[in-house]
């Protein structure tokens, strides 16, 4: 079964993208989260719609089930079951069209989030979101497909939110295209502003509905300004309070709330907050004061800001707490299983408390097996807040 299945997949892709290799194969079965994997029977790796298209057809004719993935940057399981096809779509990069006219760019599912947004800014535009937490590696269309937590949800939304247009090809080999770019007539435009639309149902979905072949995505110039604070509570619940003050406000474009974890380096307090404002510059200045006003208002102390700005502008998740990889990682082999999820912006101060409470329960077993807190982190979006609570394991154990 297996040489007809490779050789099949061979004959779509071409014999020099497709592999059979336990090794290969392995390596594809894991994410960077901590489940568990069945091993697929083959990867293949098209490069176009159409032979994405022939896989699926394929794969629909003789019922043989298949896998989706981009460069698996999830800590969410990777899902992977044992003997599937692993359509592998990280060949599929290339950005077809960038139209600052019309405020779009339209590119193939395997390209990096971060590449895009490169080419962006050589001509003053931008993403309409910066991209999630992985966004050096991670491809724009699984990121679409899990509809991920973006840096700068609390003005820019989710990842969904900007998506214009889709192609996808569903399990039957069938492409279709979303929106109004479903017209070949016509350029890609507002989501829903010719009856219904069904990109909704891909954003999000995982790859279940149908494998997003190319995303047609919202540009913007590039802000003129950045400004960064950061703020030390002694009550996580009043940081929580001036988050809400905030959002309320429309004065930050991210919000990003410490509750657990280590404390950031050489800092005291219970909780720690950075606060990001991104504008024209006779703009950005009003809302960061408008900011200050509100997080002081609620016992915030103004401590140094250049973690935030690291974080911003480098992306390393250990600058959120202004230190190096270490605190979180240190001197053993570490997998980090981790709970997310939306609450309101009120019903976070009872999140955390619960988790604290749970942690306290348990102090004894978490000293005994080693379990570390990475984090109790919070991005705040435009009327709630995405928790995220990362313990990290000890492998060996």
């Amino acid at each position: 079964m297996r040489e007809d299945l490779t050789g099949a997949m061979a004959r779509i892709v071409g014999e020099a993208n497709v592999s059979d290799r336990l090794v290969d194969r392995i390596c594809y079965s894991r994410d960077c989260g901590p489940d568990p994997a069945g091993i697929p029977a083959v990867v293949a790796r098209p490069s176009t719609t159409e032979e994405v298209a022939a896989v699926l057809r394929w794969a629909d004719e003789h019922r043989h089930a298949l896998y989706t993935r981009g460069r698996a940057t999830t800590f969410l399981g990777s899902g992977v079951k044992e003997g599937v096809i692993l359509l592998d779509t990280t060949r599929m990069n290339r950005i077809e069209r960038i139209d600052t006219a019309a405020g779009y760019v339209d590119v193939q599912a395997g390209a990096i989030w971060h590449g895009i947004d490169a080419d962006l800014r050589r001509v003053g535009w931008e993403l309409g979101v910066p991209g999630g937490g992985g966004l050096f590696s991670c491809t724009i269309g699984g990121t679409v497909a899990v509809n991920a937590i973006p840096h700068g949800a609390t003005e820019y939304g989710m990842t969904g939110d900007h998506v214009l247009a889709l192609e996808v090809v569903l399990a039957n080999g069938t492409v279709i295209r979303t929106g109004s770019w479903a017209n070949p007539a016509s350029e890609p435009i507002e989501r829903n502003a010719n009856g219904p639309d069904f990109a909704g149902l891909f954003i999000g979905s995982y790859g279940i509905l149908g494998v997003i072949t190319r995303v047609v995505y919202r540009i913007r110039r590039a802000p003129e300004s950045e400004l960064f604070r950061f703020y030390a509570f002694d009550d996580y619940r009043d940081l929580v309070a001036a988050a809400g003050g905030i959002q309320g406000r429309g004065a930050a474009t991210f919000l990003v709330g410490l509750f657990g974890g280590p404390k950031p380096a050489g800092e005291e307090g219970d909780a720690f907050f950075h606060v990001i404002v991104r504008d024209r510059s006779a703009v950005a200045e009003g809302r960061m004061h408008e900011a200050e006003a509100i997080a002081e208002s609620h016992g915030g102390r103004p401590r140094p800001a250049e973690g935030t700005r690291h974080y911003w502008q480098e992306h390393m998740y250990s600058w959120l707490r202004n230190t190096g990889p270490s605190a979180y990682y240190s001197d053993r082999p570490f997998f980090c299983p981790e709970v997310a999820g939306f609450v309101s912006t009120p019903g976070l101060a009872d999140a955390v408390a619960l988790f604290r409470t749970m942690r306290a329960e348990r102090e004894a077993e978490f000293e005994q097996y080693g379990i570390r807190v990475k984090g109790v982190d919070a991005y705040f979006a435009r009327n709630g807040a995405y928790l995220w609570i990362d313990t990290l394991y000890d492998e060996r154990r």
